[in-house]
């Protein structure tokens, strides 16, 4: 436990040295959902189910960007910078740096939500904790499952040059699945597997529940659970495979 505190520090310090990153994590698509909801400020709103579902959205953006570029691509780049190395010669154990590293970014989401929900609702003129309460538990409960399943980035042989593309094609391609109707959309379950209709759902069955808008949905909740437990399998398999020795060194 120590070790990880300690790591805990380490990142924390590093994390807020590059205050640059919120720029993609927080500033754009607080300047985007300002932009689109400038009407919001026109008259008093209330939380329906439409606004849920919008903020769900933003919500999904900022947790899975977050956990994409400050975990997983930090841990990559960490590998190929050989920080990765010196630091499990140091605790010994692989698990214990990404624990470390995902408590950071797990208190950074939070923080981020935390502010994003607050400038919702200077634009609705309304006070709400339940929202910031919301904000907390969907990074609570979305925010592991999402950084398992990135996870599986790990075990490919990514350069750090390569790495930016890499992130817009990702976020490109699942959001343009996002897109599609939903009629020629695969739905359900499988609709889950996109880590970001999986956070949006789970921002709007969240919402629902807090603001009492909507039932508690037994069935969205099963598969939610079986898309976390399949996250896991990924996440587990893909830190296993993950090589501490950077990709200039194997070749």
């Amino acid at each position: 436990m120590r070790d990880i505190l300690a790591l805990c520090k380490v990142y924390m310090i590093n994390m807020m040295s590059n205050k640059f990153a919120f720029v993609y994590n927080l500033l754009l698509p607080i300047i985007y959902f300002i932009y689109k909801n400038v009407t919001l400020t026109a008259s008093k709103s209330s939380f329906s189910v439409a606004t849920t579902e919008t903020i769900g959205y933003f919500w999904a953006y900022i947790i899975f960007v977050t956990i994409l570029n400050n975990v997983v691509v930090s841990l990559i780049v960490q590998r190929e910078q050989g920080f990765y190395k010196q630091m499990l010669f140091v605790v010994g154990s692989k698990l214990k740096i990404i624990i470390a590293i995902f408590f950071v970014q797990l208190a950074i989401i939070c923080i981020e939500l935390s502010i994003f929900n607050i400038l919702v609702m200077i634009l609705v003129h309304q006070l709400s904790f339940k929202l910031l309460f919301a904000g907390v538990v969907v990074a609570l409960l979305s925010a592991l499952p999402v950084t398992l399943v990135g996870c599986i980035l790990m075990i490919f042989k990514i350069k750090i040059e390569s790495v930016n593309i890499l992130l817009g094609i990702i976020l490109f391609g699942l959001f343009y699945i996002m897109s599609v109707p939903t009629s020629y959309a695969i739905t359900g379950l499988l609709n889950l597997l996109n880590p970001l209709s999986f956070v949006t759902e789970m921002s709007l069955q969240v919402q629902n529940i807090v603001f009492n808008i909507g039932s508690f949905n037994v069935e969205i909740w099963l598969q939610m659970l079986i898309v976390s437990v399949f996250y896991a399998i990924i996440g587990i398999y893909s830190i296993s495979k993950f090589s501490v020795t950077a990709i200039a060194d194997r070749v």
